[in-house]
């Protein structure tokens, strides 16, 4: 059994609490509810999802708590369910503010204004009537006026002949329950909303409007997806490795086989002899993808013992060098206290070996392959952009290259074994699947970044070795995420990382403007030129690009006043620091970022 921390605190325990425990010892009071649930899912193989769960936990006896959860049978072939996978949310908060709709007066505005989740009135035709703060918020706009003067069906929904189906099936209803539509922000960022709610009806029965609770639901979407990844990679990996054993088997009766038949054969049938040893080498070959697909389905032996990163990547140097051709540049920057990992060298060189060669593959006129290596903290802040993290202080090992990049497409399928782009006979597809297998068989995780025409960037996330001390400092410290009242003009093309990162800086303290391509940033830094204090730019954008808004701002501005400015690509930062003659009010952060190290950067840059 394995669950996150806040799940654990969800429940009132320690995570060391639930682990070998039945649902009946953790959670008496849903027990005969729940397990009855688990038992189908298990017989039948078939998901349960958005079940809605009430009762006390041991922790707060005597208050009732409500939870949404979706339930996932992990399936090692088709139909047969040997574990399950759940995902849970406190909806005790959501059932507060339904309560609060029904109330009226003081009551009914105080716990309206304070709610978490989107509260608002609508009329028929499509206008906000009444909002709470929290919506304003969601929809990201800054006053409560801004969104009372929007159009719901032109301004919010994304389509807008999704309301109108919204509507048409609201109409024999008194109640609305989980209705799950696409809004858009402000700033153009799709999100998933979950509507909840009355039909307001006049005195004939005539809908009039509605009362509506709204919840962004678009991270815990993101979160049901990354588990069906994991389950539909666990289950490949399963079928993978059942067809490697059985397929090892036939391969050792064909090499034995065929070293009995070299040692029998006479002199003189050296034709016969050459046939014999292409049949061997074939087989050779096949043993080698054997490897290959045990290495993808975490069934390869490990060594794991002590390792050094940045000594152990230093000393690779050398076998890259030997690998890529004279027209690649290697450059490496690795962190000195970067620290040890336990890790399989032997392991750790296949990965290595696997990236590199995906560059150069990459490169074929040539260009810079960038290895980095540091330490870093991943915290339950950083599951949006890398799902099902554990939080923890962790060895991150980026390798980088300038290459063609890939699609969102070819991204989607790149750790899937035999996928690949490369012309048949050319590649097995099996490289990136044996890098995915072996880094999880590490307790780790991989991530990467690419964009089209720009490159690749692939992070290994290794957890630091239990005999290595953690960073020094007062207690609580290193959980605490750096923040501060500035203002930032944050400039993304990609919606997603835009929302994520504006909601991060917003949770610290922050300010944010938030801009979707160069252009848009270039007109919000005129329209707030003395109210900005650090610009977050990408580099590649459309329309201008992160460098030449960069240039445009240094152009403009003051000498006494220089702004500060810090890059996000998936370049290799050496390739920027370069190019911009070590200017000391610039930073860098390669993607894809984690939130620790973005907020680290922001601080170390506004406190020069």
């Amino acid at each position: 059994m394995q669950l996150n921390e806040t799940l654990a605190l969800m429940n009132g325990r320690s995570v060391a609490e639930h682990v070998g425990k039945a649902v009946r010892d953790v959670l008496p009071a849903i027990a005969p509810t729940l397990e009855p649930l688990l038992a189908r899912i298990l017989e039948t193989g078939e998901a349960a999802l958005n079940i809605e769960l009430s009762g006390e936990t041991p922790a707060q006896p005597g208050i009732t708590r409500y939870w949404r959860a979706s339930y996932f049978p992990l399936a090692a072939e088709p139909g047969h369910a040997d574990g399950i996978g759940a995902i849970v949310v406190e909806d005790t908060p959501r059932r507060h503010a339904e309560r609060a709709l029904r109330r009226s007066g003081a009551d009914y505005r105080a716990i309206v204004e304070q709610a978490t989740y989107g509260i608002y009135r609508s009329s028929l035709e499509g206008r906000f009537l009444k909002v709470n703060p929290a919506l304003v918020a969601m929809l990201g706009y800054e006053t409560e006026a801004q969104v009372l003067a929007l159009q719901l069906d032109r301004d919010v929904y994304v389509d807008p002949a999704e309301r109108a189906r919204a509507i048409a099936q609201a109409r024999p209803l008194e109640r609305v329950t989980g209705v799950q539509v696409q809004w858009k922000r402000r700033d153009g960022h799709h999100i998933t909303v979950r509507l909840s709610g009355r039909v307001v009806r006049s005195e004939r029965g005539d809908i009039k409007g509605f009362e509506m609770i709204a919840e962004d639901v678009t991270e815990q979407r993101a979160l049901e997806r990354a588990l069906h990844q994991a389950q539909k990679m666990e289950t490949i990996g399963r079928l993978t490795s059942g067809i490697a054993h059985d397929f090892n088997n036939l391969l050792t009766v064909i090499l034995a086989q065929g070293n009995l038949m070299a040692k029998a054969l006479p002199d003189g049938t050296a034709e016969l002899r050459r046939d014999l040893e292409e049949l061997t080498d074939a087989a050779r070959r096949g043993a080698e993808l054997v490897h290959r697909l045990l290495g993808f389905s975490r069934h390869e032996t490990l060594d794991l013992r002590p390792l050094s990163a940045p000594e152990w990547i230093r000393e690779e140097l050398h076998t890259l060098r030997r690998l890529l051709p004279a027209s690649i540049e290697i450059q490496c920057d690795a962190e000195p206290e970067a620290g040890v990992v336990d890790a399989d060298s032997g392991a750790l060189e296949q990965i290595l070996l696997n990236l590199a060669t995906n560059a150069r593959d990459a490169m074929p006129e040539g260009g810079t392959l960038h290895l980095d290596v540091r330490r870093t903290r991943l915290d339950a802040e950083d599951r949006p952009l890398h799902a099902w993290v554990e939080p923890g202080v962790y060895v991150c090992i980026a390798v980088s290259d300038t290459g063609v990049g890939m699609d969102r497409q070819t991204q989607a399928h790149v750790f899937e074994p035999f996928f690949t782009t490369k012309p048949a006979g050319v590649g097995t597809g099996l490289g990136m699947a044996m890098v995915y297998g072996l880094v999880k068989q590490h307790t780790g995780y991989v991530h990467l970044y690419s964009e089209v025409g720009q490159g690749t960037t692939v992070k290994l996330y290794l957890p630091l070795a239990h005999e290595q001390p953690l960073p020094s400092g007062p207690s609580g410290e290193e959980e605490m995420l750096p923040g501060g009242t500035d203002a930032i003009l944050l400039v993304e093309d990609d919606p997603h990382l835009r929302a994520v990162a504006q909601r991060l800086f917003e949770k610290v303290g922050y300010r944010v403007f938030a801009a979707a391509d160069g252009q848009e940033g270039l007109t919000l830094y005129r329209a707030h030129t003395a109210g900005v204090d650090l610009v977050i730019t990408d580099m590649v954008m459309p329309k201008i690009s992160g460098m030449q808004l960069y240039e445009t701002i240094r152009a403009a501005e003051p000498p006494h006043k220089r702004m500060k400015v810090l890059f996000t690509s998936g370049y290799p930062a050496a390739d920027f620091r370069q190019s911009l003659d070590g200017d000391p009010d610039v930073a860098f952060v390669t993607k894809p970022w984690t939130a620790s190290e973005l907020l680290r950067q922001i601080r170390q840059l506004l406190e020069k």
